[in-house]
């Protein structure tokens, strides 16, 4: 049985609430807990952000936890089927998209109306109809990535911590086991990177965004770049100006932000994600010399102006066969 299908069954068993939340809300148990520990994510382009971000965290992290070839073989192919269905997932969105724009008192009928036509659905799988189904898909591969991880290291997972997606609870999960802290400062410069990556994408939406909650992310970038020499031994000790960003962007999205990735910060979340993919071919070609796995050769990844027609991506990304294609599809999905 899957890992992700399992936990939910098992915590169905003891818990109401998680049935309605499964029942009713987006994402089921998985994006309410995500919205509440991770990024609050209001609608379905930002959903797909999120998980981007998660992957951009994740996959470095499987990357560090494998030592043999077949650990090494296993992560990749687990980083691969997440890469294929986060792909799936935004370019299904940009098909039969819902209505985005808030609309006050009693909406009018053209103010609710989606862009969908039947030929659409006919001639296309996935649409933004069935993106609960395929988010679906995408927390089943996010959390099979994480248990791999967890599997690599050969400690038991915390159920809580994985199903939430809170990232300084997993790892506080590797930081238990104190044998692996070499590992756990590999990976930490990682997490600073997709920190950095990810605040500097809030601060591009606020440009458009004026709201008070905007503010602090950038004073956040600011206080990083401008950091005093002659402060106290315990004013530096205090600081954490990389954490202070993410806690302030976190901030902004939850106080209705329209959060919004650029497509250079896709790709620059995706440059982690394949270097992670590096190190695990590196150690899979020990035993086997012509293995390849997620990684792709970067100058072969299309970076284009403008994002293709919608179907044109959705038709790649369902005949994709290969990691690059993935990609492709990926970022050129980005931009709508």
């Amino acid at each position: 049985m899957r890992f992700t299908f399992g936990l939910i069954l098992l915590f169905a068993l003891a818990s109401c609430s998680l049935i309605e939340r499964e029942v009713g809300y987006p994402g089921g148990n998985l994006g309410y807990l995500a919205d509440r520990n991770t990024l609050f994510a209001k609608g379905q382009e930002q959903r797909v952000n999120r998980y981007l971000v998660s992957l951009a965290l994740i996959a470095p992290l499987v990357a560090e936890t494998a030592r043999t070839g077949t650990e090494a073989k296993l992560s990749s192919s687990a980083i691969e089927l997440l890469y294929g269905n986060i792909a799936k997932l935004k370019a299904a969105a940009s098909l039969c998209k819902f209505p985005t724009k808030p609309v006050s008192g009693d909406p009018k009928p053209d103010e609710v109306t989606i862009d969908c036509t039947a030929n659409t659905v006919k001639d296309n799988a996935n649409t933004a109809l069935n993106f609960e189904s395929l988010s679906f898909e995408v927390a089943n591969s996010l959390g099979d990535a994480l248990k791999q991880a967890f599997d690599n290291l050969e400690i038991k997972a915390n159920v809580k911590r994985i199903i939430a997606l809170d990232p300084s609870e997993i790892l506080r999960a590797v930081l238990g086991a104190r044998r692996l802290i070499p590992i756990l400062m590999d990976y930490l410069a990682t997490f600073r990177d997709v920190t950095i990556v990810f605040g500097q994408s809030v601060v591009s939406s606020c440009s458009n965004n004026v709201i008070p909650a905007c503010s602090p992310v950038t004073k956040s970038f600011v206080n990083l770049i401008n950091r005093p020499a002659d402060e106290s031994l315990e004013q530096v000790t205090a600081q954490r100006p990389i954490h202070d960003i993410y806690s302030t962007s976190k901030a902004a999205i939850a106080a209705g932000l329209d959060w919004k990735l650029e497509q250079w910060q896709v790709v620059a979340l995706l440059q982690n994600v394949n270097r992670a993919c590096r190190k695990l071919e590196a150690i899979a070609k020990v035993d086997d010399e012509n293995y390849t796995g997620c990684s792709v050769v970067w100058d072969d990844v299309l970076v284009r102006g403008a994002a293709p027609n919608a179907e044109v991506t959705v038709k790649a990304v369902d005949t994709a066969k290969n990691t690059l294609q993935t990609v492709n599809a990926l970022i050129a999905a980005h931009g709508n």
